[in-house]
């Protein structure tokens, strides 16, 4: 009866489940009694990908406040492929990139390639390495959304890494498949601190979705008000 208990407490399936509802409690719990945990995966994928790509109501958790991940990633879960990019030291990548250097342009099975997934995660530090490597800045995501990996940085907010790939000349207003600039996905979601950052690098406010949305619109729908002030005031300037 006790080792029945022990493996219904182990059981991969539950502990992923309690990963993708981002249930704190319980994902520790369930680490606490087994840390291999952190290393599970199903055909969905692995844990760490669950928690990177958990969303909070209509949203993705900001890697900063995603204490899910906190929780895997202090039980040093085995990495493959591209999570080493996204949440591997610098030392980790640093040794993938030596041992496999075509690993800076390659492609995973959701088109990403390792530094929109460094991007998605806000890893400046992978970031920088990759770009060093021969990243491209403005590389093109092979899916249907067709993005950037600052597009991808704005879905996670993740202004660490906006910033490194600012610095190395990332197209600012770069659209994705579906019309959308960086500035409207930051506006989106309230992103305050990444707003300042692109219109201080020269976002065009003006520019619309294809359905007549400008950055302010957005942000105004989403009801994002120190967002809406910010591009309420640029957009005053430029009438």
């Amino acid at each position: 009866m006790l080792m029945a208990m022990v493996l219904a407490a182990a059981d991969p399936a539950d502990f992923l489940a309690a990963v993708r509802a981002l249930d704190l409690a319980r994902v520790e719990r369930l680490l606490e009694d087994d840390p291999s945990l952190a290393s599970a995966r199903d055909e969905k994928g692995s844990a760490v990908a669950a928690a990177l790509g958990a969303r909070r109501g209509e949203g993705f958790v900001p890697r900063r406040q995603n204490r899910v991940l906190d929780a895997i990633l202090r039980r040093q879960p085995r990495l493959a492929g591209w999570e080493v990019s996204a949440v591997g030291t610098a030392e980790d990548v640093r040794a993938q990139v030596a041992g496999d250097p075509a690993f800076v342009k390659s492609v995973a099975p959701n088109g990403w390639t390792p530094l929109h997934a460094a991007a998605f995660a806000d890893n400046a530090a992978t970031a920088a390495i990759l770009l060093a490597a021969g990243a491209d800045v403005n590389a093109r995501a092979k899916n249907k959304f067709d993005n950037t990996p600052l597009h991808v940085s704005m879905l996670s907010q993740s202004s660490e890494v906006a910033k490194v790939l600012m610095a190395h000349g990332a197209e600012i207003d770069a659209r994705m498949s579906e019309g959308a600039t960086a500035l409207h996905e930051a506006a989106m979601n309230g992103d305050a601190v990444s707003i300042r950052m692109l219109l201080d690098a020269g976002a065009d406010p003006s520019l619309k979705t294809p359905n007549g949305k400008t950055a302010l619109d957005l942000a105004r729908k989403g009801k994002h008000q120190e967002a809406a002030r910010l591009l309420q005031a640029v957009s005053a300037k430029v009438r």
